[in-house]
């Protein structure tokens, strides 16, 4: 094929994959991921061609993870300079966390600022070839990924403030290469991408080669189950939110209903909803035990499963879907709260205001209140209750959910239990003064108690 076949064959693919990314959204302006390297390059180099280039950014940004970092900003600056592009840069630092590679929290980090930068209804392109889509799909099939996994790049979707499309999809990293190549363009090499320390890398020069040379066309092959698997998931959105609808609160499924679905779309369900609660998804293991906790009739630690970022109970036939719960605070605490000093702790926030109707007595708020924590054993009679109980047994009676019984608030004045949260105030404390106004709780800043 001849250097003008090549350019134009590259430029009707180009053209099609944005054909693609338009028909999708309308959309003010494109923005394109500009790290300097062959891809991002070539793609800049493609719409500065273009008669809408006045409406194209390069955005750049800079990891500082490599000794040259800074002196390839200055490259792309350069670049987008060259091409007549509007060019726009920012740094980040990247901190490890743990569990998760770094390349994962770059990147994670490098999107961030993406949307960050783009401009409301902007279309930010990446580029993102055939072969990189390959190497995804590798990469997750290796790491168990589902279905929504297995859909591997997405050619286009809403993101930040506008939208993120992928229009090299369907090009080859020789098409690539060859192309910039008959432009006469100058890139970025990093020497970071051929550390196989990292698994794209180590299947980018040790596997994929021998894939390809025993099957050629496996970039497009996987490229095709791609497609089939975002079909897929389509229909499992689908039935995910049909099953949804009967279900009140994401946070709070009934466990009968549950019951009645099958395994598989007990799973497809649950992953919906903890995803629309914007909890971190569990994984395979993980979702089982929770699928597995449905069918268990009695309360014990099998109806409660953890994962990093979210947790799932089951309680008086409710599965309850939250994140994990911080720390309390340690054992013994005491703390203060004042009508002019709200009390502020793990547990949430308290304050104290005035009341419409009956309330504590102002004799009582003036002293201030002790804040302190269930220890067991404390008797209670809430406002116009006939009798004192355990508040054990109030707990019990108003469905106060187990995990969160530890975790509410006690208000005493000197040695007696004067308010329970905001659920109850003191019968006696209420009662006890009438002159100058009453006072009520306010507890806020807490996860759900019912």
């Amino acid at each position: 094929m001849g250097a003008i076949e090549i350019m134009e064959q590259f430029l009707q693919k180009l053209d099609h994959g944005l054909d693609q990314c338009s028909r999708r959204a309308d959309f003010n302006g494109i923005g394109v991921a500009f790290s300097g390297g062959l891809d991002s390059t070539l793609l800049l180099a493609a719409l500065a061609r273009s008669e809408g280039r006045s409406r194209v950014r390069a955005l750049h940004i800079n990891h500082g993870l490599h000794p040259e970092s800074e002196s390839w900003v200055e490259h792309c600056s350069q670049t987008a300079a060259k091409f007549g592009i509007a060019f726009n840069s920012r740094s980040i630092d990247i901190t490890k966390i743990a569990g998760q590679s770094l390349e994962a929290v770059a990147r994670q980090a490098r999107y961030a600022m993406l949307a960050e930068l783009m401009e409301p209804g902007e279309l930010l392109l990446t580029a993102h070839h055939r072969d990189d889509q390959l190497e995804t799909v590798l990469l997750r099939l290796l790491r168990g990924s589902g279905v929504k996994g297995l859909r591997g790049i997405s050619p286009n979707m809403p993101f930040g403030p506008g939208y993120l499309a992928r229009p090299m999809l369907e090009i080859s990293k020789d098409e690539i290469r060859n192309c910039a190549s008959l432009w006469g363009l100058n890139w970025i090499e990093d020497s970071s991408n051929r550390d196989q320390c990292f698994d794209r890398n180590y299947l980018r020069s040790e596997v994929i080669p021998q894939l390809q040379q025993r099957w050629p066309g496996v970039a497009i092959t996987a490229g095709r189950a791609a497609r089939q698997m975002a079909a897929a998931q389509e229909l499992l959105d689908f039935a995910a939110i049909t099953d949804s609808s009967k279900v009140e609160s994401p946070a709070r499924v009934s466990q009968a209903y549950l019951r009645e679905l099958s395994q598989s779309r007990r799973g497809n369900l649950l992953r919906y909803l903890i995803g629309g609660l914007g909890l971190s998804v569990p994984n395979a293991a993980q979702l089982n035990q929770l699928i597995s906790a449905i069918d268990v009739t009695r309360s014990d630690a099998q109806t409660q499963v953890q994962w990093p970022g979210g947790e799932g109970r089951i309680f008086r036939g409710q599965l309850y879907l939250f994140e994990p719960l911080t720390t309390a605070s340690a054992p013994g605490y005491e703390g203060r709260l004042e009508i002019s000093k709200p009390w502020q702790g793990p547990e949430g926030r308290l304050e104290l205001s005035q009341a419409d109707g009956v309330g504590l007595s102002e004799a009582w708020v003036a002293k201030g209140f002790t804040v302190r924590f269930r220890t067991g054993g404390e008797r209670f009679k809430p406002l116009d209750s006939a009798h004192s109980r355990k508040l054990k047994k109030w707990l019990q009676l108003a469905g106060i959910v187990p995990w969160m019984r530890q975790r509410i608030p006690l208000l005493y004045c000197d040695s007696m239990l004067v308010a329970v949260g905001d659920l109850w105030l003191s019968d006696e404390a209420c009662k006890a003064g009438t002159n100058g106004p009453s006072w009520q709780v306010t507890w806020t800043d807490h996860p759900s108690i019912d």
